[in-house]
Order: structure tokens, then C-alpha cells, then sequence
């Protein structure tokens, strides 16, 4: 339970300087784990490094597993799926946590900050029956859940999905990275977020052998045709499609068609088939974008490097996590365009990868428009690296929201007499009418409790963001949780 929504504080000025990461201490324990899930492929295991172990109780230095969780007569955490259901959801997100911290700080070269008042994440592997898995900044933790299949009567679990998983870490990861991207309020900071957490459960799966071999037996390497790497996950869009009388294979596919569109000519919610600025949906344009330089580095690595196609995808998964973890250490802070975080991680690619994938990238981007054809490479629009806070008053048609106030975090070089004048604040009013209008942001009353559960609508979406009070003032805080 919590009894406010506000955030921390960070200094979001300064780039974290924090160590590399030390060797671990505690064991080495096999795991039950699966990159995909039982649609896609029967469970292997993993091992975990770092493991502590105090009776019932399983943590390393930077995540813990809020569940009780014996070993089996080996001394380990392998379970069976279908007869111990409950056991080998706790290993697996445990085991998928921590060993998707450890494939993105090893590319990264230093410890990943959590954006919370812990210093270990914490692994809730079953919080109850709901559809849905989260990621929680208030209360430290990534959340799973669990519910019926209402069509095939099976328990689905999202903590079984290794894509679901890593999602929610992904989300952790880009929360400590830049906490001010969960402050902004425009589409896209919000929509790259959803990709980034999508791209992280993609790029644990291209490092899983067996499943690099399914999809190479899929695609024959083509991977423009649909495939179990494309699809995110699977069992769980599967049930929620059942549940909701629809037909879902996955909840979403990296092999689609979007492309940029101004936001303001889109709807906030829009059927999975179409695009919106819903963050979820938004998020699929600058996905497909890397999905199609995905495809095109897998096919130069079968034609002119001589490599499977198995041993294509594992190894452009390699160089794609390599390059998110070079495009963080100078991303661009605060509210930041889709364009700019291209600009990111075009130069990421030149300055720390010798450029190898510049031209796919490029083509993958301008053929989203997410950058225009013909820009030069020498672009240098790469977003603020110093931000400042802002606030802004919502005077005018906002309903029962009229006169809040709302902060955001905007470029420090940008100083104006009046910001409540700036372009940034009409922008941000409109971005602030066009959620208030799709009921994203939740009115409370003063001295009115807020427990986690009423931070989202009765679909299990989590809200935007939410009213609180301060010394009678009505202020709007963004809801730091994401799923």
C-alpha cells in the first residue's frame, strides 16, 4: 500500500558513475527458465550466478524473490511446468530477472541504478489473478499475475514467459537509467519505453540457442515472415485475446507496418490493428524500425559472413544489445522525439561500433519516417543531456482538472522570461487535454488514500497519471507504474 504517488528525487543532470559490477557472491544454481513460453517452446534451465540462499529465501546482490522457494532433492530450482506450477514460476522469474540484468550490465560495463529507495529489485512471481505483469517504481518491484484461459482452461501465468519477464526488467533497467522518462507526458518518451522493455525480452531470446534454432526453421532466415521472435509473447496475448472474445496470437508483432504519424492526427486508443498514441501502440513504429534492420543484419550475416541463420540471429542479437547499452550512456534526458533517440543511436552505432550497421539503421528509420530521407549523417539533434523542471498550469477547458498543476522535465539550455508561455508548455497542454480527454489521468479527492490498486482503470491498465493534493493545491503526478 502506498499513500501518495510522488517519485523520488533524482538529479537528473548527472550521468550515473556508478562501478562496474562486482564478481558475485553466493552460488551458482541451475534454474527452470524458458526465453519463449509453452506455445513456443518446452522449458530448459539456466544457470544463475550470485544466488543467496537463507532458508525459503532467494535474492542476489541486486534482485530478491518476494516468495518463499525450497530446492528440489538436487539442491536446485528445477521444477515441472504443469505439475508444480507455482514453484516454477518463482524460479523462472527469478532466474529470468536477474540474468536479464546481468546480458544488459554486462554490455553496458557498470551497474544499472533502480530508480527506487532499494538497492535490489524485488520479484513478486504470482501477486494474484489478473491478465497483466507490471512494473512498479513505488514499490520497487516487477509483478506477475496469473488467470484462467476462459477457452482452453489452462492457468496462464505471466511470470512462465521469459518475453514477459525481461519486459518488465526492461522497464526497470530504463527507469534507473533515466527516471525522467516516466515524468514526460508526450507519446514518445512513453512509447520508447514500451520499446525498449519489448526489445529486451526479444534480445534475451536471440541469445537462447534453441529458440534462435526455432525461428531459424520458421524463417529460414528470412525473418520478414512472421516468426516466434517477432511475436512477444505469445500464451499471454493468447488468453487476453480469449478473454476479450478477440482473436490474438501475441500481444504484439515487431514485423509491422507503422509508420510515424503526427500525433495530434491520431486517436489515444485504436483496435491492435491500427496505430495510436496509446504507449503500447506507439511504441510498434520505432520497434518495426529496428525490426527491419534486424532483418537485414541477419541476411548479411548468412550471405556474406557464412552463418546459419540460427547463428545470424544469435549473433545481430549480440551487436543489438550491444548498441542499446552504448545508446544509454547518452540518450537523450527528460521529453525527447523519436527522432532524436534515432539521432542516439545512429551515433552510438558510428562512434563505439565502427558504423558496421549504420546503413540498415538508417534505412529502418526513414522507412518508419521516423528520420527524413536524404539527413545527413552528421546530424547532431540528439535531445537535451541537462534538463530542468518545469511547471505549467492547466488554465482554460480542462474540466475538473482546470488550474493543476503539472511539472515535466524540459532542455536547461532553454530558459524563457515566462515558461508557462514556452512552446514546450502549450505542447505539454495538449498533450495533458488530449489524456484528460481519454481518461487516462485519475481524479482523487484531498486526503483521499491511494493504494496501488486504484492506480488502474478497471481494465488493468495502469493510469497515465493521477491528482494529488498538495497544501490545497491540485497537482498531477505521473503514475510511475508501466506494464
Amino acid at each position: 500500500m502506498i499513500n501518495s504517488v510522488s517519485s523520488p528525487n533524482f538529479n537528473f543532470s548527472v550521468q550515473s558513475t556508478a562501478a562496474p559490477a562486482a564478481a558475485p557472491q553466493g552460488e551458482t544454481i541451475e534454474f527452470s527458465y524458458n526465453s519463449q513460453d509453452r506455445l513456443v517452446k518446452s522449458a530448459d534451465t539456466v544457470d544463475v550466478s550470485g544466488v543467496r540462499r537463507e532458508g525459503a529465501s532467494l535474492s542476489t546482490e541486486r534482485v530478491k524473490l518476494d516468495a518463499s522457494l525450497k530446492p528440489n532433492a538436487e539442491g536446485e530450482y528445477v521444477f515441472d511446468q504443469e505439475t508444480q506450477p507455482k514453484s516454477f514460476t518463482a524460479a523462472h522469474s527469478f532466474a529470468s530477472v536477474a540474468n536479464t540484468l546481468k546480458m544488459f550490465e554486462e554490455a553496458y560495463g557498470q551497474k544499472v541504478p533502480w530508480a527506487t529507495r532499494s538497492e535490489q529489485l524485488t520479484v513478486v512471481p504470482d501477486g494474484g489473478e489478473m491478465l497483466n505483469a507490471y512494473y512498479s517504481r513505488n514499490d520497487g518491484s516487477v509483478n506477475f499475475f496469473h488467470s484462467l484461459d476462459p477457452v482452453t482452461n489452462e492457468m496462464i501465468y505471466s511470470g512462465q514467459s521469459g518475453e514477459a519477464v525481461s519486459h518488465e526488467v526492461g522497464h526497470a533497467m530504463l527507469d534507473g537509467l533515466r527516471p525522467d522518462y516516466l515524468m514526460a507526458w508526450s507519446p514518445d518518451p512513453g512509447g520508447f519505453h514500451e520499446h525498449f522493455a519489448d526489445m529486451t525480452g526479444f534480445l534475451m531470446a536471440t541469445q537462447d540457442d534453441a529458440t534462435c534454432e526455432i525461428v531459424a526453421k520458421e524463417t529460414g532466415g528470412d525473418l520478414t515472415k512472421d516468426n516466434s521472435l517477432s511475436y512477444t509473447a505469445e500464451e499471454l496475448g493468447v488468453a487476453i485475446g480469449n478473454s476479450s472474445g478477440t482473436d490474438r496470437k501475441f500481444i504484439r508483432n515487431a514485423n509491422n507496418d507503422f509508420k510515424w504519424q503526427d500525433p495530434s492526427t491520431l486517436p489515444h486508443n485504436a483496435p491492435p490493428d491500427q496505430l495510436s498514441t496509446e504507449m503500447h501502440s506507439w511504441s510498434q513504429v520505432y520497434t518495426g524500425a529496428m525490426y527491419d534492420a534486424f532483418t537485414k543484419m541477419v541476411k548479411r550475416g548468412m550471405e556474406e559472413e557464412g552463418m546459419t541463420a540460427a547463428q545470424a540471429i544469435k549473433d545481430c542479437g549480440a551487436q543489438f544489445i550491444e548498441l542499446y547499452a552504448h545508446t544509454m550512456k547518452e540518450a537523450p534526458r527528460g521529453d525527447f522525439s523519436y527522432k532524436q533517440m534515432a539521432n542516439c543511436m545512429l551515433r552510438a552505432d558510428r562512434e563505439y561500433m565502427g558504423g558496421k550497421n549504420q546503413t540498415f539503421l538508417r534505412e529502418g528509420f526513414i522507412g518508419r519516417n521516423i528520420l527524413p530521407g536524404g539527413m545527413s549523417v552528421q546530424s547532431h539533434d540528439y535531445g537535451a543531456q541537462v534538463v530542468r523542471p518545469m511547471t505549467v498550469s492547466l488554465d482554460g477547458d480542462f474540466g475538473m482538472f482546470s488550474g493543476a498543476k503539472v511539472q515535466t522535465y524540459v532542455d536547461a539550455e532553454k530558459m524563457y522570461v515566462n515558461d508557462s508561455q514556452s512552446s514546450e508548455a502549450k505542447e505539454l497542454r495538449q498533450n495533458m487535454k488530449r489524456l484528460i480527454d481519454a481518461g487516462r489521468i485519475l481524479y482523487t479527492e484531498p486526503n483521499q488514500k491511494i493504494e496501488t490498486k486504484d492506480l488502474f482503470d478497471n481494465k488493468g491498465v495502469p493510469y497515465a497519471g493521477v491528482v494529488r493534493w498538495v497544501d490545497g493545491n491540485m497537482v498531477i503526478e505521473r503514475n510511475t507504474i508501466i506494464n
